[in-house]
């Protein structure tokens, strides 16, 4: 008894509660080609990283195999080159700069002490540590070490490692790292301690041509230096002359200071001018008097000589008349105190003091006028004089920029030629010492333990390249042998109830090919198996003898646990219609319809048998049966009955067969008319049979299965093991969903041999435009089935076929095979 169960809220008589989906079906060819082209159910341009991964969890063995074999290998070889050829490494460091001297050069002390002269004349204008090394691993300088150790340059370069920075400070430039491989290491180190000290003395020698190139180009470079210097201090001395100069900007500065004080002069002059003016208007109104005229002349400006009154003098004369006129007011105001107005007194001093003002205003005018002459002059020459010097300052800013510019290129070139003749200085005395410039700071060893090879990095490589090898193998071997191997692993594939599993059988090899009729070789083998094996020819006997024993027990008791498992699917309403079909052509669903209607008749059960496969019947040729009429002449004519078409099968009761019939025009229209859904109804409420079984064509590519399935109470889906690519019975089941057909499960059938050589069985199928193929597979459970099947030891096949093929190589292939399948299962 099966124990398998269907899946929860599935009957196997009514319609999948899936929604209708469009399933697009293309033909592939088969086997592993097809396998190899690309998976089922993704676009050619797509990776499915979750069929990948199902891919390596079927194929682990490989990939833990192969991956295994990497690691084993690579330890292996490891270990060879550990002991026999291991590899020593020995170093040395170098310092080629000096970290204190060039902490000094700073920008500062770069000009002081040389500057761009001396970089130029060292050509250490900046550090370049790749060329170096490449010097330094150049044939020109191992040439020598070469010769004396008997290798090529090319070889010792090769050996020869360098790299800026020290074991502590990888960014230490001024340090060389320098490494030496090799297999010797009493050699090696007598190698390192040569080619230190040929770096040490490269670097003097080097050191000695850079500084003779350097005076070389001083030398050059001091005419034109001192030419230079010279021509400056000519241009800067003719300057001088041609413009009466010695230092312009101070004089600038002096000379600003006269434009501004002749300014001031210039405004005093129009201040006194108009203060002239208005003293003159006062006489001439006569508002002012002789005091007033004194007081106005006296309180005057001062004038650019920093005398008072400088525009305004009165004569000697004009004096007299002030004072006698100054002197008549006194009297006259004592007079006129001390007296009355009409007095003869005051007006005689009134008198006399009226004939001294005409005289004395006329005075005032002439010198006022005198004053204003002498003022006019002075003003003009002061603004002439305040032009000439705005001119010549103006002309000054040109003249000093002249001059820096002459004095700055002159001072450049003086320190220019100061550099020089400092750098010629320190490169002669540079010359004259041998110091060398390269120290070694760390000496020459040789590490005892081999470096190479390296057990950890050799393992983890080892080991990395191991899963990517058993990855890389087990996606090849997969895509070589994209097969179903066990019913395990294809029931966990399509997730789908199995149903049973049809094991594999050696006598049924060949049954198509040879067109034999099977049930006269099938009883003709039990009678054998019974006893009857004596009477029969020597290779009769060898041919029945695959059917004695447990072999016949093996394929009865699968066909027993397939109607078993169909009698447990619904238990409310046994099933009366099935279907069984298959992904493509060549997985024997003939046979199996055959041996298991066989099977269930032998048991008592009431079978009918139909075949619906009406574009290539072969029922007909494995039952021995006529085609004259059948399932195609049932639904083109009216007049039939199908009690009248069916065949009985002799000496099987209650086993009956309707087969296929003419071949007509176009069978799915056939399979889908009312007329078939009638004959199905028929059928099954005839209550004639307990089972009928309908072998159909293959679902991909063709309609007829999935349309006569809609009629059925069920469908079968046949997977043949080790020979179906594993991704057409996945489109088969998308195929049966999309047409609504109930699928009742999963048939697994075993087309190939196992490696233990257990009873199996097989067949072959013929085909439909798509090609032709045949194998056959394995089943792991044959020891079992072999211990209720007999009591006594039956020779296996390969007794009965005769002694194997022996040697060396018969028995490496067998080695591997049983390997391959070992690994694959």
């Amino acid at each position: 008894m099966s124990n398998l169960i269907s899946r929860p809220g599935f009957s196997p008589g009514a319609p999948l509660p899936e929604p209708t989906q469009w399933v697009q079906v293309r033909e592939l060819a088969d086997g592993p080609a097809a396998a190899a082209s690309g998976g089922i159910g993704g676009g050619d341009d797509e990776i499915d990283l979750r069929e990948l991964w199902r891919a390596l969890r079927r194929r682990r063995k490989w990939v833990a195999v192969t991956a295994a074999g990497v690691v084993g290998l690579s330890l292996l070889v490891t270990a060879y080159q550990r002991l026999f050829r291991p590899v020593y490494e020995g170093s040395f460091s170098l310092l080629i700069s000096d970290p204190i001297n060039n902490e000094s050069r700073g920008t500062t002390g770069a000009a002081l002490q040389g500057g761009v002269f001396e970089e130029l004349a060292r050509n250490t204008t900046q550090a370049d540590l790749p060329t170096l090394i490449e010097v330094l691993r150049s044939p020109a300088l191992l040439q020598p070490i070469a010769q004396r150790f008997n290798l090529t340059t090319s070889q010792l370069a090769d050996r020869i490692a360098i790299a800026p920075g020290g074991e502590r400070n990888k960014q230490a430039e001024g340090v060389l790292h320098v490494t030496v491989t090799g297999r010797d290491p009493v050699a090696d180190e007598r190698l390192l301690s040569d080619l230190s000290a040929a770096y040490l003395q490269a670097a003097l020698t080097q050191r000695q041509q850079r500084l003779a190139d350097g005076i070389n180009f001083l030398d050059r470079q001091a005419p034109q230096l001192q030419q230079r210097s010279a021509e400056l201090q000519q241009q800067l001395a003719a300057f001088r002359e041609r413009h009466n100069l010695l230092q312009p900007s101070e004089e600038g500065t002096a000379l600003r200071g006269k434009v501004v004080e002749q300014g001031d002069a210039v405004r005093a002059l129009n201040a006194e001018r108009s203060r002239l003016q208005a003293v003159r208007q006062s006489i001439a109104n006569g508002t002012i008097t002789a005091t007033g005229f004194q007081e106005a002349i006296g309180t005057g400006p001062s004038t650019a000589g920093g005398g008072q009154n400088q525009g305004l003098s009165v004569a000697d004369a004009n004096q007299g008349l002030l004072e006698q006129l100054t002197k008549l007011d006194q009297q006259l105001a004592d007079a006129r105190a001390r007296f009355t107005a009409d007095s003869s007194i005051v007006q005689g001093l009134e008198a006399r003091r009226r004939q001294l003002l005409p005289l004395l205003r006329r005075n005032q005018l002439e010198a006022v006028d005198s004053a204003l002459g002498l003022n006019a002059a002075r003003l003009a020459t002061a603004r002439q004089q305040e032009q000439q010097l705005n001119a010549d300052f103006r002309q000054q800013p040109q003249l000093i920029r002249q001059y820096e510019q002459l004095q700055q290129n002159l001072l450049i070139a003086n320190d220019n030629l100061a550099s020089f003749l400092k750098t010629r200085e320190t490169f002669q005395l540079e010359l004259a010492q041998r110091s060398v410039p390269w120290r070694v700071i760390a000496p020459p060893t040789i590490n005892p333990d081999p470096v190479s090879p390296s057990v950890p990095r050799n393992l983890a490589l080892g080991t990395l390249l191991g899963l990517v090898a058993g990855a890389g193998a087990g996606l090849l071997r997969d895509r070589l042998d994209h097969v179903f191997h066990t019913p395990a692993e294809l029931r966990e594939e399509l997730q789908q109830p199995l149903l049973g599993h049809i094991p594999h059988v050696s006598f049924f090899a060949g049954v198509r090919e040879q067109k034999r009729f099977l049930l006269e070789e099938l009883d003709r083998g039990i009678a054998g198996a019974t006893g009857a094996e004596s009477a029969a020819p020597a290779d009769e006997a060898a041919e029945l003898l695959k059917l004695s024993g447990y072999q016949r027990f093996f394929y009865q008791e699968a066909f027993r646990n397939l109607f078993t498992s169909l009698r447990f699917l619904n238990s409310d309403k046994p099933l009366r219609s099935v279907a069984l079909t298959s992904s493509i052509p060549a997985e024997g669903k003939s046979l199996v319809n055959v041996l298991l209607a066989k099977t269930l008749a032998e048991m008592g059960q009431r079978v009918l048998l139909v075949d619906a496969d009406m574009r290539k019947p072969q029922m007909h040729h494995r039952l021995g049966l006529n085609n004259l009429v059948g399932l195609s002449n049932l639904l083109t004519e009216d007049d039939l009955h199908w009690r009248d078409v069916v065949q009985t099968m002799p000496s099987y009761d209650g086993w009956t067969v309707l087969t296929a019939g003419r071949r007509p025009p176009d069978p799915a229209r056939l399979l889908s008319s009312p007329r078939m859904h009638q004959l199905v109804a028929e059928l099954a409420a005839s209550q004639v049979f307990d089972l009928i079984l309908y072998d159909t064509p293959p679902v991909l590519g063709l309609a007829d299965a999935a349309l006569l399935a809609e009629q059925l109470d069920g469908l079968m889906l046949l997977v043949s093991l080790d020979r179906v690519d594993r991704g057409l019975p996945r489109e088969a089941v998308a195929r049966i969903r999309s047409s609504g057909a109930p699928l009742l499960g999963l048939v697994t059938n075993a087309i190939k041999e196992n490696s233990h050589g257990a009873p199996a069985y097989g067949y072959g199928y013929g085909q439909y435009g798509y090609g032709s193929s045949y194998g056959y597979g394995a089943y792991n459970a044959g020891n079992a089935y072999a211990y209720y099947a007999t009591s006594e030891p039956t020779p296996s096949p390969a007794d009965a076929n005769g002694p194997t093929p022996s040697g060396p190589l018969a028995r490496a292939q067998g080695q591997w095979r049983r390997f391959v399948r070992w690994v694959d299962r």
